[in-house]
């Protein structure tokens, strides 16, 4: 009797079991895809079928855009009749998935096509996947991210994020891929800003210093470079919440600088009073020693040296000593720089100063000249990134290129700034002007004569208290 051995009894069985279980399994991913579609919005549908469009036609795609590769080990072959048989193109593998903005498609490198071949196929690929622009960015080893978008996200407005209490941020807006961004304070050595007039830098900075102004531990002070008497200017309101507001007269600055660097010098005799170590933020701000953010408007009108000579120019090198001191000894000690000018060149801010502030932030500029100088030469080499390239007030007024905040790992964004109304920021600011206190230390008693000229000594006066002393007249002796 002829009997079957137990290894072929099971096999078909274990067929059998594995078709059961490939078919649960597609049967599991089609209920789970179906149920998605059904409980998404119409525009994550719409996001979702355009992904699966874009899946389904990569095979094709890809050997049409450069993507693909003739695998060289197949070249060559014969069939089993003896004829030449066709290489085999080895096409990436693609993952995309829907998101708000558009989709996302994570692929699998190939030798000879990695995330240089796919950056190369960007413009191709935009208008293949319909899309407005796509980004690359390679993930890993072996991975590349291509983001396609939809439109422009950044022609939506949102409103201008208020941070938490808790938080130590300055707010910004959503980027295109829809995500909120801010920038930490913590260890933060300062913020350089710049962009032509028009677009949003001190529209900006008003939004920061309401954002914390309801905060008794923050103190401001003010250098408003656009105006003479700071009363008139777009500060002017904001001003009862600062410790001082000073206008574009270098010699006035002069004396208000030399008093924060006073503080700053002072600062971690007086950290070590209260709790004990100089480190301002293992403790954070607070009333005794609060946080300081020294707010300057149109830095230009304050360190530039351009045409000048004498007593003039030595006061211009002396601001520029003090910013250069502000920027290298604050970041430790609570005291924050946000230094705002239209072009971040040398001679409008030392680059002494504008090379130490970490977090750039640039609005349109007309030139990559000027864009490199407030982002670094890295922004030459980011060419949808570029801001000399968003120079249209009717689509990017509020629109800036941001770097040096975390999660850009270095590299540049595009981001809409959230939307501030011009009208009511300064009536809140002043409304929170019973926080403001003064906060710099008086400086020690001088001895001046009184001989000294009369501005002379109401100069002194404005930096500390002044001693006059008689002064001595002498008798002709007798002949």
């Amino acid at each position: 009797m002829n009997t079957v051995p137990d290894g072929l009894m099971l096999a078909p069985l274990v067929a059998v079991i594995a078709l059961v279980v490939l078919a649960a399994w597609g049967a599991a991913r089609l209920f789970y895809a179906t149920y998605r579609f059904i409980r998404a919005t119409p525009l994550q549908r719409v996001r979702m079928r355009h992904a699966w469009a874009v899946s389904r036609r990569w095979r094709r795609l890809a050997p049409n855009v450069g993507l693909a590769r003739i695998d060289e080990n197949t070249k060559g072959r014969k069939d089993f009749q003896g004829k030449a048989a066709k290489p085999i193109t080895v096409v990436p593998k693609i993952k995309v998935f829907p998101e708000p903005w558009g989709i996302r498609a994570v692929i699998k490198t190939i030798p000879k096509v990695g995330a240089a071949e796919v950056e190369k196929a960007g413009g191709w690929l935009a208008d293949a996947w319909d899309c407005q622009s796509v980004e690359v960015r390679r993930l890993k080893a072996g991975l590349v991210e291509v983001r396609g978008i939809v439109g422009n996200p950044l022609d939506e407005h949102r409103p201008y994020v208020w941070p938490d209490l808790e938080e130590w941020v300055l707010s910004l807006g959503h980027n295109p891929w829809m995500r909120e961004l801010a920038i930490p304070l913590r260890q933060l050595s300062g913020i350089k800003v710049a962009g032509l007039p028009g677009y949003g830098k001190t529209m900006l900075m008003l939004g920061w210093m309401a954002s914390l102004a309801n905060r008794a531990a923050v103190q401001f002070a003010i250098f408003d470079g656009k105006t003479s008497d700071p009363r008139y200017g777009d500060w002017g309101q904001a001003g009862s919440r600062a410790m001082f507001v000073v206008g574009d007269n270098p010699e006035t600055a002069n004396q208000r600088l030399t008093e924060l660097v006073r503080m700053i010098k002072d600062r971690p005799a007086a950290l070590v009073e209260e709790r004990g170590t100089h480190k301002f933020w293992k403790h954070g701000p607070t009333e005794t020693n609060p946080l300081v953010l020294v707010l300057v408007d149109e830095s230009h009108n304050y360190t530039d040296t351009k045409g000048l000579t004498g007593k003039e120019k030595q006061v211009i090198e002396s601001n520029q000593r003090m910013f250069q001191t502000m920027s290298k000894e604050g970041r430790a000690l609570g005291v924050i720089p946000i230094i705002a000018t239209q072009k971040q060149t040398g001679d409008a801010i030392p680059t002494a100063v504008r090379d130490n502030l970490e977090v750039g932030v640039c609005f349109p500029v007309f030139t990559i000249d000027a864009a490199e100088a407030a982002l670094g030469a890295g922004i030459r080499k980011d060419e949808p990134n570029d801001p000399s390239a968003l120079v249209d007030k009717e689509s990017s007024v509020g629109v800036c290129v941001v770097t040096g905040i975390p999660g850009l790992g270095g590299q540049y964004d595009r981001v809409r700034i959230g939307d501030l109304d011009e009208d009511q920021l300064p009536a809140y600011i002043a409304s929170t002007s019973h926080l403001r206190r003064d906060i710099i230390p008086a400086a020690a008693p001088t001895v001046v004569d009184v001989s000294s000229e009369t501005t002379d000594v109401q100069a002194d006066k404005s930096a500390g208290t002044s001693v006059p002393l008689q002064k001595k007249t002498r008798r002709r002796k007798a002949a």
